[in-house]
C-alpha cells in the first residue's frame, strides 16, 4: 500500500523526491509504531487514539512541532489514498490538530557578505572552481530551490532574454530573468564544460559533477555552507538561506511582494508575506541606531 501511495505522489501529483522520501520516512515510522505497539491491527483499520498515541511519543522524545506536523500531515494524506482506493473507511487524523508552530524569521545574509561571495577571484580554467562559484551565483540571482537548481537543463536557459525557465512543486512553472554578471559566469562555465566533458557521456542537467552527473543535493548543499560559513556567522548556513535572501535583499530595496511572489514560485501571498516581518526588523534596527528620540 505504501509502495503504491509512493507511486502515485511521484507520478500523478509529480512530488519532488525530497517530498517523496519524507513522505516513506513518516510511514516508515508510523507502521513500525503499530507494529511493536498494535501487532493485531491492520494499518488501514487504524484509530484516531492510535495515531494520537504516536504523535504523543514522538513529542516524548522531543520531537519538534514542525516535524511533528510534517508526519501528521503525511498520515493524513496516506489515509486519504487508501479512502480514495477503496482500503480504508476513515481518516484517523480528523479531529487531531496540527502542533503550533513558534513564529520563525527567515534567516538571510547581508548585501555586504553576498558582495564579497560574488567578487572571490576564481581561476577561469578551473572547472570545479567555476562551477561551485556559479551554484552560489544562481542561488542568490534567480531565489530557486536546491531541487529546482539540480534538475535545470541547458535548454531551460534563453541567453537571449537572459532568463531561466524553472519547474517547481506541482511541475510548475516560471519564468525568472538574471543579469549581466550571472550570463558572464555562465557562459565561462559553458566554455570549460564544454573541453572538460569533450570525450565523455554526461547527464542532461546544467550543473554536473565533476563525474558528469547531475548534482545530489549534499553536494549543494556542502558547497553553499562553506561559502557562507568564509562570511558570516549565520545560524543556518543552507541552499536555502540563499532563497531567502534574493526575496530579502529584493524587498528592501523595493520590490513590490507580489512580484517577489511570482519570482519565488509561491502559489500565494501568505507564504511570500514572512518577509515583511523580515523588513520591518530591519527598520526597527536603523530607526533605534539613528533616531535622536528612540
Amino acid at each position: 500500500m505504501v509502495d503504491g501511495f509512493l507511486l502515485y505522489l511521484s507520478k500523478e501529483k509529480h512530488y519532488s523526491v525530497h517530498t517523496v522520501t519524507s513522505y516513506r520516512t513518516d510511514l516508515k515510522s508510523f507502521i513500525q509504531y503499530i507494529s511493536e505497539n498494535y501487532p493485531e491491527l491492520p494499518v488501514e483499520k487504524c484509530t484516531t487514539p492510535v495515531v494520537r498515541s504516536w504523535l504523543a511519543d514522538l513529542a516524548s522524545h522531543d520531537m519538534t512541532p514542525r516535524s511533528l506536523r510534517r508526519k501528521r500531515t503525511s498520515v493524513s494524506s496516506f489515509f486519504r489514498y487508501l479512502i480514495y482506493k477503496g482500503k480504508a473507511e476513515n481518516n484517523p487524523t480528523r479531529g487531531i490538530p496540527l502542533p503550533k508552530l513558534p513564529s520563525r524569521l527567515p534567516v538571510f545574509a547581508d548585501e555586504k557578505s553576498v558582495r564579497k561571495l560574488i567578487d572571490i577571484p576564481v581561476d577561469n580554467n578551473d572547472f570545479q572552481a567555476v562551477r561551485n562559484q556559479l551554484i552560489f551565483e544562481i542561488l542568490y540571482a534567480t531565489g530557486m530551490r536546491l531541487s529546482e537548481l539540480t534538475n535545470i537543463c541547458a535548454t531551460d536557459i534563453d541567453y537571449h532574454k537572459r532568463t531561466i525557465k524553472i519547474t517547481g512543486k506541482r511541475n510548475k512553472q516560471r519564468i525568472v530573468p538574471f543579469g549581466k554578471e550571472l550570463f558572464t559566469r555562465m557562459i565561462m562555465y559553458d566554455e570549460l564544460k564544454r573541453i572538460f566533458f569533450e570525450e565523455m557521456d554526461t547527464d542532461r542537467q546544467y550543473l554536473l559533477t565533476n563525474g558528469g552527473k547531475k548534482l545530489y543535493p549534499k553536494f549543494v548543499y556542502r558547497t553553499i555552507s562553506s561559502y557562507l560559513g568564509s562570511v558570516t556567522s549565520l545560524s543556518k548556513k543552507s541552499p536555502h538561506v540563499l532563497r531567502h535572501t534574493f526575496a530579502t535583499h529584493l524587498l528592501q530595496n523595493g520590490a513590490e511582494l507580489n512580484s517577489i511572489k511570482e519570482l519565488l514560485g509561491h502559489s500565494n501571498l501568505a507564504a511570500t508575506q514572512i518577509y515583511t516581518h523580515t523588513n520591518i526588523r530591519q527598520l526597527k534596527e536603523v530607526y533605534k541606531k539613528t533616531h535622536p528620540k528612540s
